[in-house]
């Protein structure tokens, strides 16, 4: 096999890779380096849709297609649009995010994509089926390694089938995404469906379960179905794309390092929220923090991120709770978003919350089951699982 040498190789092309390349090449970093990025897919294609919620514009501002000012929550009992200002709910589809990022790398000739799939790492080398490429730094996206401990740790999985559906005549309510509507049957999950329009005549309408295992393919597809019939009822509708997808909400830490040369970053770094799922977010903060350090520093052998502190322990305390089930799940949701100001549970979720306002969020919850959660949760003892 091939081999060759490299300053930095990122192993993997997705948005964690490319969030961080693009804020190292603005920033003047990667200046007289050699890059590669390593991928078994050419990233030219809407493979991803990545929703999230922000203040002010952000860096990948021109790759947004849609925001919103106004969200709705709907559960049993509770129905509401909000407004979460100073937040803005976003979309960005991946084929702009690829093409944006490419754009701005295009600008440095040191900068290479190679289509390859990666096997694994040997201390500052990459193994792909094309060859070997050795780096002095190795960002891996790609591959994940953790060794489940699941006497200790909880293992849940957020995943989702999406369609983009468009309709004839204008049917949806273009100001509004839906977040999330927990009024679809339950079946002793946390499920809940989007509908976030993207113009009056189309919208992605997704469904979503917080959960330990996987649905069978027929059963994404018939809870979907039912759900658009439902709201489009006898409107005319084609589907124009669909997507599936994955993300891993596991409290278990995940290695920040394969070894001194290889840092994992993005879900592989474990940038996903456990409570949560949620990802785009994490993975700017993540790059943020990687940035400034190299500002700073000529070298990652040194890096340690920050902490997540008590937010750690809340996701802990919150897939006990989701684990047993004491109370459904959509109720949890449903207390943060009827009784609180709609800009705080989402500030909350971002992590970006004081502790004061961390109590103020913690008092809508049912005190008890919290609290027995927290209990149960510090001194590690088994899930009490609810049939």
């Amino acid at each position: 096999m091939s081999q060759h040498q490299y300053d930095y190789i990122f192993a993997g092309g997705g948005a964690a890779a490319l969030s961080l390349l693009v804020r190292m090449q603005k920033e003047g970093l990667l200046r007289d380096k050699k890059v590669i990025i390593l991928d078994k897919e050419h990233k030219n294609e809407n493979d991803r849709t990545w929703c999230f919620w922000e203040e002010k514009e952000g860096l990948f501002e021109s790759c947004v297609i849609k925001s919103w000012e106004k969200i709705r929550f709907a559960s049993p009992g509770y129905d509401a649009k909000l407004n979460p200002q100073p937040y803005q709910y976003k979309m960005i589809r991946s084929q702009a995010f690829y093409q944006y990022c490419k754009e701005v790398l295009s600008q440095n000739n040191n900068i290479h994509f190679v289509q390859t799939t990666i096997i694994n790492f040997e201390n500052n080398t990459v193994i792909t089926s094309e060859g070997k490429y050795t780096g002095h730094q190795i960002f891996n996206s790609a591959l994940q390694h953790l060794e489940k401990d699941e006497s200790r740790y909880h293992y849940f999985l957020q995943h989702f089938k999406g369609k983009f559906i468009e309709t004839k005549e204008p049917f949806f309510e273009e100001g509004v995404a839906t977040l999330m509507d927990f009024t679809i049957h339950q079946h002793n999950e946390c499920r809940f469906m989007y509908i976030l329009p993207v113009s009056k005549t189309k919208a992605l309408m997704e469904f979503t379960i917080f959960s330990e295992k996987l649905l069978t393919e027929k059963e994404y597809e018939t809870e979907l179905n039912n759900y658009i019939d439902e709201k489009l009822k006898y409107h005319a509708y084609t589907v124009a794309e669909e997507e599936f997808g994955v993300i891993p909400m596991y409290n278990q830490p995940f290695p920040k390092k394969l070894n001194e040369h290889v840092i994992n970053i993005g879900t592989s770094g474990g940038a996903s929220k456990a409570s949560t799922g949620f990802t785009f977010h994490f993975i700017q903060e993540e790059s943020k923090q990687m940035v400034d350090h190299l500002k700073k520093n000529n070298s990652l052998l040194n890096y340690h991120p920050k902490k997540k502190g008590r937010f750690q322990f809340y996701d802990d305390v919150f897939l006990r709770v989701l684990r047993e089930k004491e109370v459904p799940a959509f109720y949890l949701f449903n207390c943060m978003f009827r009784k609180l100001p709609a800009y705080l549970p989402l500030k909350f979720l971002s992590e970006e919350t004081s502790l004061a306002e961390d109590l103020k969020i913690l008092r809508v919850f049912p005190t008890m089951v919290f609290m027995k959660a927290a209990i149960r949760e510090l001194l590690k003892q088994t899930v009490r699982r609810a049939e």
